[in-house]
């Protein structure tokens, strides 16, 4: 699999990841936010993987927040239940994820 097309799984996944995480942290007394947290777990660990599979270099990793942070804003705009916390919390989330998995 080409570098493109790994950097384009590696955002799907963590703007998945991170989409669940934040509805479990701004929504966090609804029913299913204890499940939304379970599955962020999942899509890290996923995201994990595919990020091992590359050393990635500056360019690179401008690439990765870039296209992440688009992803990410599109996909918590779809989800209208998520409390609009989301958009201030997105930037900080999405800073702590990369930097956990290296890429920041």
């Amino acid at each position: 699999m080409g570098k493109q097309k790994i950097i384009d799984e590696l955002t799907t996944l963590l703007a998945k990841a991170l989409r669940h995480h934040i509805g479990s942290m701004v929504n966090e007394i609804e029913l299913y936010a204890r499940q939304y947290a379970k599955d962020a777990d999942v899509l890290f660990r996923e995201a994990r993987k595919v990020s091992l599979q590359i050393n990635w270099n500056a360019e690179d990793k401008r690439a990765i927040y870039s296209l992440l942070k688009k992803k990410m804003h599109d996909e918590l705009a779809k989800k209208e239940f998520i409390g609009e916390k989301k958009f201030e919390i997105m930037d900080e989330e999405m800073d702590r994820s990369l930097k956990e998995m290296g890429i920041a």
